[in-house]
C-alpha cells in the first residue's frame, strides 16, 4: 500500500513574523444593510490582528470604521466600501460611499442627549490624522466621497 504524504502547509507571507513591515491592501465592499458595520468590524479585527497592530490602535481603528461605515450607510441607499493600506510608516482606513456629502468642518453637538453628532469627535479622538474628499470622475465612476483615518507606527514592534 502506498504511504500518503502529509499535506503540506502554504508558505507563509514574505512579511509573517515581521509585524507587518511589507506594503499591504485589503479592501472590502459591504451592501446596504443594518449588519455591515459589525461585518467591517470583524475584517478589521482580523486583518489588523494578523499584522499584529498595537491593541491599543486596533480598539480605535474598530471604533472609527464602525463609525464610519454607520454614517455612510445612513447617508446612502448604496453598498460602501472599506479599505486598509499599510504603507512603511503608517495605516490607513478609507471609508466610500455614494453621497457627495461631506462630513461637517467641525465636530460639534447641538444637545448633550442627541444619538447623534459624535463621530468627530471619536475619529479625531482615535486617529493620528484624518481628512475627506468628494470623488467625481476619479477613482470612483460614481463620484461620491471617501473619509480616512490614519495612524501612524500602528504596530507592535514599532
Amino acid at each position: 500500500m502506498p504511504k500518503i504524504a502529509p499535506l503540506k502547509q502554504p508558505a507563509p507571507p514574505a512579511d509573517e513574523g515581521d509585524g507587518g513591515d511589507g506594503e499591504w491592501e485589503y479592501a472590502l465592499r459591504i451592501p446596504h444593510t443594518p449588519l455591515g458595520p459589525g461585518i467591517v468590524r470583524a475584517h478589521v479585527r482580523a486583518v489588523l490582528t494578523r499584522y499584529r497592530v498595537h491593541p491599543a490602535v486596533l480598539d480605535n481603528v474598530q471604533l472609527v470604521v464602525s463609525e464610519l461605515v454607520t454614517n455612510s450607510l445612513a447617508c446612502t441607499r448604496d453598498s460602501v466600501a472599506v479599505r486598509l493600506a499599510r504603507t512603511r510608516s503608517s495605516l490607513r482606513l478609507s471609508v466610500w460611499d455614494s453621497s457627495p456629502q461631506l462630513p461637517p468642518s467641525s465636530p460639534g453637538i447641538s444637545d448633550v442627549d442627541s444619538e447623534c453628532g459624535r463621530g468627530l469627535w471619536l475619529l479625531r479622538g482615535c486617529a493620528d490624522d484624518w481628512g475627506h474628499y468628494v470623488l467625481i470622475n476619479g477613482l470612483r465612476a460614481t463620484g461620491g466621497k471617501e473619509v480616512w483615518a490614519e495612524w501612524h507606527a500602528p504596530y507592535s514592534n514599532e
